[in-house]
């Protein structure tokens, strides 16, 4: 599918050396000054990331098309309350039923708690780049599960998955934007480094 193919780039983007949509190279480093550590944001963002990641990773290993993409609707669900939440001590302490599949019971609308979200509370800060490379694969994953199932879809499934694929969208817009911002960046340096008169009259480059 078109989506696995995009999510495995940016996986590729994300280890660093690789050409951002024909424009710059970005470096490991280069990626690591934009994702710093120290950025609260980022941080915050990283351990979504995580528990978004290897929750998926549980849900694939379903061995039924329709009842993974079952379990991921649900899961989406309960990625987008633990996102909105504005508390961080919320979002870290959030109870966590410890149930791997759905089992028929009630949705997170009525119970209020993360059947599937793994939610835990990590005692290590987790390095970004790697939390995404990481969910990049999950979601590549995602992809091509339900997309190699034999499986006739009802329309109920169908709705289901795009609403998956909207939200896994709305992620993908977020840090493509960031990388569109970052590869200019790298591209109007190396231009000023080819023109050094033009760095002297501070004349950089519009890109």
């Amino acid at each position: 599918m078109k989506r696995s193919t995009t999510w495995r780039y940016l996986h590729r983007v994300y280890q660093g050396g690789t050409v951002l949509y024909n424009t710059a190279i970005l470096s490991e480093t280069e990626l690591r000054k934009t994702y710093g550590p120290s950025d609260e944001k980022i941080q915050r963002r990283t351990l979504q990331y995580f528990l978004l990641g290897t929750s998926l990773a549980t849900i694939l290993e379903i061995p039924s098309a329709v009842d993974c993409l079952r379990a991921m609707y649900s899961l989406v669900q309960e990625y987008d309350a633990l996102t909105m939440s504005e508390s961080k001590a919320k979002m870290m302490f959030l109870r966590n039923t410890g149930r791997r599949v759905l089992d028929g019971g009630k949705s997170f609308e009525e119970t209020g708690e993360y059947s599937l979200l793994e939610v835990r509370n990590l005692p290590f800060h987790l390095d970004y780049i790697i939390t995404f490379a990481s969910l990049c694969d999950m979601i590549a994953q995602t992809y091509e599960k339900l997309g190699s199932s034999d499986q006739v879809w009802t329309l109920t499934n169908l709705e289901m998955f795009q609403k998956i694929d909207t939200r896994f969208k709305k992620i993908l817009t977020t840090v493509s934007k960031e990388l569109e911002t970052l590869a200019r960046e790298v591209m109007v340096e190396e231009l000023n480094a080819m023109d050094p008169l033009g760095v002297s009259l501070h004349a950089d480059w519009d890109i």
